[in-house]
């Protein structure tokens, strides 16, 4: 039977299998995997979630990073899949959970490839303009044993929480349990990210990292309560980062600070500072904006004031204000004694001076020997007496010069001697085997030993 092609319609909009219809909507190249507890303290951590990522595809979170992500990111933080390249990476793989810029490239891109838009929730960008680096982060995985064993037990999923990558959490939020460091198999250190990293088990040994609540032992009596208050704050920091990202800036820190001593101490920065034990330099730095305060130092501030770490970062200052005429601080004056000036016998200086200066070059003492045989500060020698300082220095360095220069004479001389050995051994004198055999073999860094060993070596090779 012949179809005339003319008499065939084109599919009218109205059927329902039209495919203008019913466009096809965008698919993930990478699993949609949900991230965990966005929104609360229990936040997960980046690396975390990768590991989790690379498992739920059945591959070695080294696959997933080396192979798909690195290729997207905006710059270079695997240089090879070979594992030099990736060890350099693992080193440093907690700067993932951070604010930088290896954050902001990973989470970018990783949210591009499950087709999220949420996952920098699980790093400190959304604190970046109030962080300070310095002491932020701790480089190697603490966990909490109780943690690992109750999911696993309970066959919920096992994760690594945002808040055990910051240094000043060293409690469990929910068990107050002393976080773990270390293996307690093989007593090493593990990394965020590894090879073949594997949630609640060690990267080296494979061993499981979790305990039951029932066999850890009891340290709850040696956390302070300041370690429980610092976690609690900093979980409830991490819980309210989408109201606090947008609203957190190095002036509203300021003006936080600013507020805090105006309320407390009437505008009085030094009695700020030594309200807390911090220099008075450091918080007029604060105070003017110079500088940012670490996080230890703001948790340290709003311990210090009864204030949760929020409160201060929203300048809430009104639910503490029937509690400060309750607070006294005292200044912890200095238990050392102050010295009273001390006299200088400036003609017994210059006269030891002299007679060092005098002295042969073997047995001259460096200036701050001498500072300490007339029991006084070396600045003070070159203070007062800076030519006979300069004259002692220049002789001590020309003394020095010269015992350099007969030591990579000594070496030449050896180098020959063992070209002689060995060239009576019948072998050749290679470079590893002349080492062998002279006292310094770190000498051949130096030119004029190279091109004595060099001239040696050609003048065999000529005789052959």
């Amino acid at each position: 039977m012949d179809i005339k092609l003319t008499q065939i319609q084109p599919y009218s909009e109205d059927e329902l299998w039209s495919p203008e219809k019913f466009p096809m909507p965008e698919r993930s190249r990478l699993h949609h995997l949900e991230p965990i507890g966005i929104g609360t303290p229990k936040v997960e951590s980046l690396t975390s979630f990768v590991t989790r990522l690379a498992n739920s595809h059945e591959v070695f979170p080294s696959i997933l990073l080396s192979r798909v992500i690195n290729p997207l990111l905006q710059q270079t933080f695997i240089k090879n899949y070979t594992s030099r390249g990736l060890k350099t990476f693992f080193n440093r793989s907690h700067a993932l959970n951070g604010y930088g810029t290896i954050a902001t490239d990973f989470s970018n891109v990783i949210n591009q490839l499950t087709l999220h838009n949420q996952l920098q929730f699980l790093t400190l960008i959304p604190f970046s303009n109030i962080l300070v680096t310095k002491g932020l982060l701790r480089p190697y995985k603490a966990w909490c044993p109780i943690c690992y064993q109750e999911w696993k037990q309970n066959k919920h999923l096992i994760y690594d929480l945002l808040l055990w990558t910051l240094k000043d959490v060293t409690v469990c939020l929910i068990h107050q349990y002393p976080l773990i460091q270390n293996c307690p198999h093989c007593c090493r250190q593990i990394h965020w990210l590894s090879w073949k990293s594997n949630l609640g088990y060690c990267s080296y040994c494979s061993q499981w990292l979790g305990i039951a609540q029932n066999k850890a032992i009891s340290n709850n009596s040696q956390i302070v309560n300041q370690e429980r208050w610092m976690v609690n704050a900093l979980g409830e920091l991490l819980a309210n980062a989408y109201q606090l990202s947008s609203l957190l800036t190095p002036e509203h820190i300021q003006k936080s600070f600013n507020i805090a001593v105006e309320k407390y101490t009437d505008g009085n920065i030094a009695a700020f500072a030594a309200m807390h034990q911090i220099p008075k330099n450091t918080c007029w730095g604060w105070y003017t904006g110079k500088n940012c305060p670490s996080l230890s130092a703001l948790l340290q501030i709003c311990y210090s004031l009864r204030l949760s770490l929020s409160q201060f970062l929203m300048q809430d200052f009104q639910q503490t204000a029937t509690t400060l005429n309750k607070l006294t601080f005292e200044r912890q004056s200095s238990k050392k004694a102050r010295l009273s000036p001390q006299n200088f016998n400036l003609e017994l200086i210059e006269n030891t001076l002299t007679t060092i200066l005098s002295q042969s070059s073997e047995s001259l003492p460096t200036l701050i020997d001498v500072a300490k045989q007339l029991n006084i500060n070396r600045r003070l020698l070159s203070r007062h007496f800076p030519e006979l300082c300069r004259q002692i220095v220049d002789k001590r360095r020309h003394y020095q010069h010269l015992c350099h220069i007969a030591s990579i004479d000594k070496c030449c001389l050896e180098i020959e001697e063992a070209i002689i050995t060995l060239g009576k051994l019948g072998e050749y004198p290679t470079e590893a085997r002349v080492c062998e055999l002279i006292s310094n073999p770190g000498y051949f860094r130096y030119k004029k030993v190279r091109l004595l060993y060099k001239k040696e070596v050609q003048s065999i090779i000529r005789s052959l």
